[in-house]
């Protein structure tokens, strides 16, 4: 009974908020918003833990009889194992903060009940993506969190900016969607089902013997999906919808951006782990593409003055982290950074978004400046965050990110680019993130003196949540501790064998990925962790010496000296440029031609001018109907003798 509350909190908030309950004051609706959330959150809590309580083995839940076409059948039918309840509890647990925290930022609406029914809809959408036991349920949450990513992020329609952005999130992940439909066509085609249990059990059943055109299929399928998870997860070259879902509401980019929308891409990989080890070329793809979207991004985020964008390009640099711990088999590390990024991720975003509202709804860092003093709580959560994300020892992403480097870098040979490039992510990360928390938090303020007059602390309905974060942020990653850090009275990487019974390596390259459980010298361990905590230094160093007081001597000669590189980094490397010049443009004149000239002209006009014709033809040959009996009767006359003439001649 529990575990159908789960989903229907959620749905029914949307609906009470949305059709029922909508001239009721703000108020209200995130009362009653929020408090489906955390209906929701008790109820998946409790049944996580009678789930553990239970064994932790995996569970069908079975839902209806849903479609059934001859040999095809997809029934609605949900999965309860260690994956999806922990994604149950970060969706629902986050989800929770944030909902609390959008009642204190959209205080200034007037009628929130339309974001309040889109959040909660949100939530139901990325539940049933996790627990669907099919690609066909998956794939209803996942066109749902592309629907209601659609309707937040343009929830200020009037703008034609956020409608814009939110129109570009929804077509650039229908293009994702395309490779994500083709993997689930090709999955029935060559499997006869598209159940996860079902194709697990036929993968990994004792004896198996896959034959090479399934083997052949398993690539396709596997690069398909992948495709698929570009778009979702914002990997390249399907990222560029990412910066600009910033146009939503910053609850809008905390949710989407931290614990929900743009992990379902590591989620399904991680659910259909055991068909992504049987092709290993698919996984050099992922973990290569991965790697680079990690570099791209966190180069771009270097000069970027909206705090917003940073950490947009951050999330995107951060998910190119979660991407190449899959791509080297490391799925538990890849899921593990998916968690402590939803953290202090949401941490960030939730940040920021109190630093907005004080600004008067100012984003740009260069009118910031010495927010410390007037917001005392908010700077210090801020500092926990930025010091998680950059994998400051102690803190959750030293422990994620370091797992997942350490796993690429163990991988083989093949994989020490991968690592390279992610190391270097890693140095760009520590750099832009104490930057944005000097421009911000630190110097002199720079703002009007307007704004400097009406400074202060958000309210605690703001606060509050971000020092549950907080905590969180500083917390989690203990779950992880590697096992050369022995820490009294703490049992290391409780969180390595937690997804065992999830993830599965196919008997049949089980000696390929070998990797994954050998044992390596402490010494390397050691000396990999110095090199990412020494960059982590460096770089942190280097930001505070040339922002600590705004904009100094040193940025504003590396500006002027690299005008050329500064310029590209500025404008994002001229990607949303190249894709509007090459691909938008050609293909809305491509459609102006095909309307305009192919349909109204050559279409429209071989229709409508053959009725014409025809038209002609029958006019021309009639008589005009006046109403004169004498001219009728002289028509039927002529008509009788042209008959009897044609008979007899």
């Amino acid at each position: 009974m529990l575990f159908w509350l789960i989903l229907f909190f959620p749905l029914l908030g949307a609906f009470l908020n949305g059709l029922v309950l909508r001239k009721v004051s703000p108020t209200v609706s995130h009362i009653l918003g929020t408090s489906a959330l955390i209906a929701a959150f008790v109820c998946a809590l409790l049944t996580y833990l009678q789930f553990l309580a239970g064994g932790g083995q995996a569970q069908v839940i079975t839902g209806m009889e849903w479609i059934e076409a001859g040999t095809f059948k997809a029934p609605f039918n949900f999965i309860l194992d260690r994956l999806s309840g922990l994604m149950l509890l970060i969706i629902t647990g986050i989800g929770s903060l944030i909902h609390i925290y959008a009642g204190g930022y959209m205080h200034e609406e007037k009628a929130t009940y339309r974001f309040f029914s889109y959040l909660n809809l949100f939530v139901f959408m990325m539940l049933l993506l996790v627990l669907g036991d099919n690609l066909l349920v998956m794939f209803i949450g996942w066109e749902g969190v592309g629907l209601c990513s659609y309707l937040l992020i343009g929830y200020w329609y009037e703008d034609d900016k956020n409608a814009a952005a939110g129109m570009k999130a929804f077509l650039v992940n229908r293009i994702g969607d395309i490779g994500f439909l083709l993997g689930i066509f090709l999955t029935f085609k060559y499997f006869h089902t598209v159940s996860f249990s079902e194709l697990k059990q036929m993968i990994l059943s004792a004896g198996a013997q896959l034959n090479g055109e399934q083997i052949e299929a398993i690539g396709w399928i596997t690069l398909a999906l992948f495709v698929g998870a570009c778009g979702k997860s914002a990997q390249m070259p399907l990222y560029v919808w990412l910066p600009d879902a910033m146009a939503g509401p910053t609850p809008v980019s905390a949710l989407i951006h931290a614990a929900t929308m743009v992990t379902a891409g590591i989620y399904m990989m991680t659910r259909l782990n055991f068909l992504f080890y049987l092709a290993p070329t698919t996984q050099m793809i992922v973990a290569s593409v991965g790697a680079v979207t990690a570099l791209f991004a966190a180069t771009i985020a270097l000069v970027q003055y909206d705090i917003k964008k940073v950490l947009a390009y951050s999330t995107v640099s951060q998910l190119g982290y979660m991407v190449l711990g899959c791509g080297v088999g490391a799925y538990s590390a890849g899921v593990f950074h998916l968690f402590t990024h939803a953290c202090f991720k949401a941490l960030l975003f939730l940040g920021a978004g109190s630093v907005i509202v004080a600004m008067h709804h100012k984003q740009d860092m260069r009118e910031m400046g010495g927010l410390r003093k007037y917001m005392p709580v908010t700077h210090l959560v801020m500092l926990i965050g930025v010091l998680a994300i950059i994998g400051f020892p102690g803190l959750s992403g030293f422990f994620s990110k370091d797992e997942i480097l350490w796993r690429a870098w163990t991988g083989g040979d093949q994989y020490h680019i991968q690592w390279g490039l992610g190391a270097l992510a890693a140095v760009c990360t520590s750099f832009y993130m104490v930057r944005l928390l000097m421009l911000t938090f630190y110097g002199k303020n720079r703002s009007d003196h307007h704004t400097q007059e009406h400074l202060h602390e958000t309210s605690v309905v703001m606060w509050g949540p971000l020092v549950v974060l907080a905590i969180l942020s500083a917390a989690v990653g203990y779950l992880n501790v590697p096992h050369i850090i022995h820490i009294p009275g703490l049992t290391n990487l409780l969180f390595e064998h937690y997804l065992d019974p999830v993830i599965s390596i196919p008997p049949q390259v089980a000696e390929h990925w070998h990797h994954l459980h050998a044992e390596y010298p402490q010494s390397l361990e050691w000396a990999i962790m110095a090199v990412s905590v020494a960059g982590m230094a460096i770089s942190s160093l280097l930001a505070i010496s040339m922002y600590s007081n705004g904009f100094g001597r040193i940025a504003n000669s590396l500006g002027s000296a690299f005008k050329g590189a500064h310029r590209v980094l500025t404008n994002k490397y001229y990607v949303d440029e190249f894709y509007d010049s090459y691909i938008v443009t050609p293909l809305r004149d491509m459609s102006q031609f095909l309307w305009k000239v192919v349909d109204v002209l050559i279409i429209d006009g071989i229709v409508n001018g053959v009725g014409q014709a025809f038209m002609l033809i029958g006019g021309l040959s009639s008589f005009r109907m006046s109403g004169s009996l004498h001219r009728h009767g002289m028509v039927m006359v002529v008509g009788i003798i042209c008959m009897l003439t044609v008979l007899f001649f």
